[in-house]
């Protein structure tokens, strides 16, 4: 999954702008997208449903400290 994007998709990519400063992606995550398709994940994955913020947070953080960087 560390992949980079365009060699992931490079079967797919039919050209590359070198000076882009955005990229939208659109999709939908069908499991996760109401209360109950969350609900079954974190379930599933044995997390406890108070228990998210925590889960998410070094995740978030994590992301929001290489955006800042």
């Amino acid at each position: 999954m560390n992949t980079p994007l365009l060699e992931r998709y490079r079967e797919r990519i039919a050209g590359v702008l070198t000076c882009y400063d955005r990229i939208v992606i659109t999709g939908t995550l069908p499991g996760a997208c109401h209360a109950a398709g969350m609900t079954s994940y974190l379930n599933a994955n044995h997390i406890r449903i108070f228990d998210c913020p925590r889960f998410a947070e070094p995740q978030v953080r994590a992301n929001a400290e290489g955006l800042a960087n």
